[in-house]
């Protein structure tokens, strides 16, 4: 699916592995905070990721990006909130 000409499936789980190892090591309280509970965008959000990722392993490491882009925004916009006030 993705770069299929270019990776193996199994070099495709290397990577999807350390990725999650990666931010798994690295995560901070922020990251529980990024999928905000009882609203249905993220739920929506992590069965459309899990579904995708058994179709290709690389699904996990774009997922992972997703949600520390969607985090950084998130942070940001609230950061702004509270200095605007």
């Amino acid at each position: 699916m993705i770069l299929d000409n270019l990776l193996s499936y199994q070099l495709k789980v290397y990577i999807s592995v350390i990725c999650s190892g990666l931010w798994i090591y690295f995560r901070t309280a922020k990251c529980y905070v990024m999928i905000p509970r009882m609203q249905i965008l993220p739920v929506l959000f992590v069965m459309i990721w899990s579904y995708l990722n058994y179709y290709d392993p690389l699904f996990l490491p774009i997922g992972l990006f997703i949600l520390w882009a969607y985090s950084e925004v998130y942070t940001r916009s609230i950061n702004n909130l509270t200095q605007n006030n």
